[in-house]
């Protein structure tokens, strides 16, 4: 561009080029297209009320010649100005702060010096940005619930919560477990332990003082007291570069065998009128003059570590070799928090030592069952909260198991909430079958590897239609079927005393399923018994063909094979039964237990109330667990806060020298109310063994 091609409007700018007649000539197809393309665009034309609204090309054309000058550029480029019905226009709404920006900046002497084509005397344009503060924006605001005890609004606060807990109670309230917790509150100097200090005076020897002082390697250790919730912290010193004689000690299996020994010698001294209490060295004298029938329980010791405290009491199960040997699970029980179903145990404990247990197995999950065996009674089968279970020897003294099931052929990942073992009289193999809360029934066998060779029976499925038995309350919902729900969970399994093969199985919805063995993937048949679920199914000691059943339905049903209805139902009013079962020494006496205390019941007395009802421990504490003894004469409860308590069964009936005859005596006295049930009943006959 030469100075020639400037005017004095301004800085022009012209494009040689060749013209849109010598692009139509060109014999390229190229040219020709673009040439088309240009004249289509140029008849277009957009028209918007009346109004050519065409949008300008901002780039010159690629042919022809046009000249473009500032001037007429910002001419072509003038904002159009909109005009409202009332003639007014409209204004942009400024932020606070540009009130004063409405005249034109003077921009005299502003040069921009990056712009190469511009000279030095020439102005441009700016534009101003002013940054300012906006208010703040809260995204997210936890406001705090706890106030200081030292803080200046803790006097209003209190009286607050006193007028709050003084309230007029215009909603009933139930004590019943929630998902809430309730919110500790604490002051600041409860944080830590107060520290007693005590002068003890004591004599030593200078050599003791001169070895003590001199010795650099120091051991401190803590011992758990078994009385109280407190430790014991034992210091023991030793020459550097001497052997740590508490781990030789620990490793060497004759040390452990004498200290047991020693600890059943010192417990022998304290407990030793309870032991001959259990042991039933003098048994009550039946021609004595003051004889009275009061079924009464004395507790004579309670099995309790603090490393157990606050985990239930799962189960128990008595060595059938053994009578002394109880094992015990400690796990979970009702609506447990999260944090507290981190482990779980397996106490080993003997009567000659109710202090401290002879064998401790620990899991990482809880432990929900355990059951001995009767035919090889050292081998002690563990069901744990994540599916698996496990076979203990408790004559072995490492913590290796002896067999544990295995996953890889067939997971099962539900809590086991019973497990009962197998005995064939013509098979030497144990086996042991289990229930899951997913509905699975899984039979594992024992084997030479270290592995439970798994085998599923059959798998639960939810009862459709009215089923033969108890009918269903009028007020329970129809449940509603979804695929998560389809399986009921089995909650206690039984096997059958003369027919090793068939099984009994309780549900969550009241329904017995049985089933046999050697017919898996099938049901016998089943029967409702309960409308909730069912906890326990016992036979008697002294029939094949009666056995009870125990309910979230607050009953306790007795029933006869063959029989779709109960011969006796015992009611403790509002409480769910946890556990019912048979006396091994007298054949009408029924134990069972609920949250609230333990129930003894004598089917030859009425069966309107409990013969006796005695309470263990606080009122607060629920009971979770009941097992009769070998000799039947003492009972072991287990709460929810990780105590055992031994029984023993004192002014009780004697018992009587048919026992059968005087089970069937008390049912057909039970029955004489309902004539046509009592004739079923004594049509079906001898019902005993």
């Amino acid at each position: 561009m030469s100075p020639s091609q400037r005017d004095g409007s301004g800085k022009s700018v012209k494009f040689y080029s060749a013209s849109l007649s010598a692009g139509a000539a060109s014999d390229s197809k190229f040219v020709v297209d673009i040439v088309n393309r240009l004249k289509e665009r140029n008849k277009l034309e957009v028209l918007i009320d009346g109004v050519d609204r065409t949008p300008v090309n901002l780039a010159p054309p690629l042919f022809g010649e046009e000249a473009f000058v500032w001037s007429r550029f910002r001419e072509k480029f003038q904002p159009v100005t909109v005009e409202m019905e009332d003639g007014t226009t409209p204004s942009a709404d400024k932020p606070d702060g540009f009130d004063n920006l409405d005249h034109q900046p003077n921009y005299e002497g502003v040069i921009d010096r990056r712009s190469p084509s511009l000279e030095a005397g020439q102005k441009t344009y700016h534009v101003k940005i002013r940054l300012t503060e906006t208010d703040d924006i809260v995204l997210f605001e936890n406001p705090s619930h706890v106030v200081s005890l030292d803080a200046e609004e803790a006097d209003l606060v209190k009286e607050q919560n006193r007028l709050f807990e003084t309230r007029p109670k215009a909603r009933r309230t139930a004590d019943a477990e929630a998902q809430t917790r309730d919110l500790p509150c604490k002051s600041r100097s409860v944080n830590t332990e107060c520290i007693h200090r005590q002068d003890v005076a004591s004599f030593v020897s200078n050599y003791d003082m001169y070895d003590t002082y001199n010795d650099l390697e120091r051991h401190t250790k803590e011992i758990n007291v078994a009385e109280s919730a407190s430790k014991l912290e034992i210091t023991t010193y030793s020459r550097e570069g001497m052997e740590d004689i508490d781990d030789r000690l620990n490793r060497n299996p004759n040390f452990h065998l004498s200290s047991m020994i020693l600890q059943r010698l010192l417990a022998g001294n304290i407990y030793r009128e309870q032991q001959i209490r259990f042991r039933n060295m003098y048994p009550p004298d039946p021609c004595r003059e003051d004889i009275r029938y009061l079924y009464r329980l004395d507790v004579l010791w309670t099995y309790r570590t603090v490393e157990t405290m606050g985990k239930a009491v799962a189960c128990a199960s008595w060595c059938p070799a053994n009578g002394d040997i109880v094992a015990i699970a400690y796990g979970i029980y009702g609506h447990t928090s999260s944090d507290d179903r981190g482990i779980g145990f397996v106490y080993v404990w003997n009567i000659k030592n109710p202090v401290n247990p002879e064998r401790r197995y620990r899991f990482d999950c809880p432990v929900t069952c355990v059951a001995f065996s009767q035919r090889t009674p050292q081998l002690l089968a563990i069901g744990l909260y994540d599916g698996l279970v496990q076979i203990r020897d408790i004559t072995d003294n490492s913590q290796a198991p002896l067999a544990v099931s295995n996953r890889d052929k067939f997971p099962v990942y539900q809590p086991i909430w019973d497990l009962k073992w197998v005995e064939f009289d013509n098979e030497s193999k144990d086996e042991v079958i289990a229930v899951s809360q997913n509905g699975w029934v899984m039979k594992y066998t024992l084997t030479i590897g270290q592995y439970l060779l798994p085998y599923p029976l059959l798998r639960l499925d939810r009862v459709e239609g009215t089923l033969e038995g108890q009918a269903a309350a009028s007020n329970d919902p129809q449940p509603v079927k979804i695929q998560s729900d389809l399986h009921p969970q089995a909650l206690c399994v039984t096997i059958h005393p003369v027919q090793k093969d068939k099984y009994y199985i309780g549900t969550d919805e009241g329904a017995v399923h049985w089933c046999s063995i050697n017919d898996p993937f099938q049901h016998l048949g089943v029967l409702q018994m309960h409308t909730r679920g069912i906890f326990c199914i016992e036979y008697s000691p002294w029939s094949p063909k009666i056995f009870l059943t125990c309910s979230g339905d607050w009953s306790i049903r007795i029933w006869i094979e063959d029989l779709p209805e109960p011969i006796v139902t015992l009611s403790t009013g509002f409480a769910p039964i946890q556990a019912a079962y048979w006396s091994p020494t007298n054949s009408t006496i029924i134990a069972s237990v609920t949250r609230n205390g333990v129930q003894l019941w004598d089917l030859k007395r009425r069966s309107s109330k409990p013969a006796s009802e005695t309470t263990l421990g606080s009122l607060t504490t629920a009971l979770t667990v009941i097992r009769f003894t070998n000799c039947g004469r003492s009972l072991l409860v287990g709460d929810a806060e990780g105590k055992a308590h031994v029984c023993a069964l004192e002014d009780m009936p004697f018992p009587p020298h048919f026992q059968y005859r005087e089970l069937q005596s008390a049912i057909y006295s039970k029955l004489v109310t309902t004539p046509d049930l009592l004739t079923r009943v004594r049509r079906m006959g001898y019902l005993g063994y």
